[in-house]
């Protein structure tokens, strides 16, 4: 007992720190992706020139849990306060679950910890799922405004119609932002409350490409072309890479289920030895409980690493 309790002062740091490094770097990423936004929510003469002016608004002033939501289609002005009770409250539930199982003050904590991430870990797939399907559909609107544009079909009348037609809700319920406010707000505005919608870089690209075309002169349709092209070249890219990365995860499965079958193996050896310390003493449950956090920490640390971004 007393060298499990060293191994563990030693694997709990560990494994906090690391996570920690995980989520700093996350958080850096993020911090650069807003700062971004933020420059492309200015005019685009100020993007243009390289402005440093800040924004001021109420959608710039909402913390980073509440644009989270609002990318998510939580839009409830308490949703914040929702977020975290149910993220708290699914922690200690979970914690107190396996309190029950394994009588160690340290798996509870570790698993309020650990359980509590779970919900934003969900909001996270939600916003990815939304921004996936928002710049699909998006590239259908250019596809058919640039045909338009070439039949003679104005910019707008042929926005208007691309995004009528469109099959997909949520991207209808961004674009009647533009269409129904672009006149009283303008333009500009119309795009920043898409923003808040919606974490799409597609649609940062767009409003740029619109916004330099009109006032750069030529063919806009040309530069519409072109960004079509670019957006469905970028699609295949990411296809390509999407592929190569899946056979990486597949591999860690692979090695996550030979390491079970060992263990079935030697346990049927041994005359069920492994299934009586692990899953029939405090002491071996509280091991295979941080065994199993250790190789979820690293499937979602190999997740990470080959994120396509």
């Amino acid at each position: 007992m007393e060298r499990l309790s060293i191994a563990l002062l030693v694997i709990i740091p560990l494994l906090f720190v690391l996570f920690a490094y995980v989520l700093y770097t996350w958080y850096v990423q993020i911090k650069s992706q807003n700062r971004m936004v933020t420059l492309l929510k200015n005019n685009s003469n100020k993007i243009i020139n390289n402005s440093k002016k800040e924004i001021t608004g109420d959608e710039t002033e909402k913390n980073w849990l509440a644009k989270k939501l609002m990318f998510a289609g939580f839009e409830a002005s308490n949703a914040v306060i929702i977020f975290i009770f149910v993220s708290l409250t699914t922690g200690i539930l979970v914690g107190l679950f396996i309190f029950t199982v394994i009588r160690s003050p340290i798996a509870f904590i570790a698993s309020v910890f650990i359980f509590s991430l779970i919900p934003y870990l969900i909001l996270v797939r939600i916003i990815k799922r939304r921004e996936e399907e928002f710049n699909l559909y998006l590239k259908e609107i250019i596809d058919k405004v640039t045909s338009m544009m070439k039949s003679g079909v104005g910019f707008e009348q042929g926005l208007k119609k691309s995004i009528l037609t469109s099959h997909s809700e949520f991207t209808k319920k961004v674009f009647s932002i533009y269409l129904n406010e672009k006149d009283i707000i303008g333009e500009d505005k119309a795009f920043e409350k898409m923003f808040t919608l919606v974490d799409s870089k597609e649609l940062r690209i767009f409003y740029l490409t619109v916004s330099i075309g009109r006032q750069s002169g030529g063919k806009f349709s040309n530069t519409l072309e072109k960004l079509r092209k670019t957006l469905h070249d970028q699609g295949e890219i990411k296809d390509q890479i999407t592929s190569s990365t899946r056979e990486i995860k597949i591999g860690s499965y692979m090695i996550i289920a030979l390491v079970i079958f060992i263990y079935i193996m030697m346990n049927s050896t041994l005359k069920g030895v492994l299934n009586e310390h692990f899953f029939e003493s405090d002491q071996g449950r509280l091991q295979m409980f941080f065994l199993l956090v250790w190789v979820a920490f690293g499937l979602f640390i190999n997740n990470l690493l080959t994120k396509i971004r």
